[in-house]
């Protein structure tokens, strides 16, 4: 059974908000916090027994997902910026996790896979990450998610939206002078 994590009065002191300064947002201070507090937990996770690091993981789990993957596929899979991922790739096959191979269709595209290794560190992983998420999404009652993604989806596309508005602006300043 999950805790109780619904105790709003007493939340993580990665969450706190100290006095926030004027101009600064507070939903960007929180949902930064909130990420980092997340991927720091999963980190943690993945630094247990044969230790991999976050890139690594989440290309494991794109390439169980979708095997035969190149490297633009898994830096969509993965939100990686794509010098990141290549050095993780290169490291990977390293390690032993994953091979690649010429893609038939395109020599100058690799197809990468997992290898024996890489799956059983991927099942070795997989029980631990599974209850941090599953822990995780037992914060919020089946009622709640549906709000709760919502509101991110607004506060992301009204991010989005600023910075386009600023790019024009900043592209019209550029046309007047």
């Amino acid at each position: 059974m999950a805790k109780d994590l619904s105790n709003r009065n007493n939340p993580p002191s990665a969450l706190v908000l100290d006095p926030v300064p004027p101009g600064v947002s507070e939903l960007a201070v929180v949902s930064f916090r909130l990420a980092r507090a997340i991927k720091a937990d999963v980190r943690r996770l993945l630094a247990q027994d044969n230790p991999i690091g976050l890139v690594s993981w989440r290309v494991l789990v794109g390439l169980t997902t979708a095997p035969n993957s190149t490297q633009t596929d898994l830096v969509d899979f993965t939100k990686t910026e794509q010098a990141q991922l290549s050095r993780t790739l290169k490291d990977m096959q390293q390690n032993g996790l994953i091979t690649s191979k010429p893609c038939p269709s395109d020599k100058r595209t690799k197809l990468f896979s997992l290898t024996p290794l890489g799956r059983r560190r991927y099942g070795e992983k997989l029980p631990g990450v599974k209850q941090l998420v599953d822990c995780i999404d037992s914060a919020l009652s089946d009622d709640e998610k549906p709000l709760f993604l919502e509101m991110c989806q607004r506060i992301a596309a009204a991010s989005q939206q600023s910075a386009e508005d600023h790019h024009q602006g900043e592209a019209s300043k550029l046309e007047l002078a």
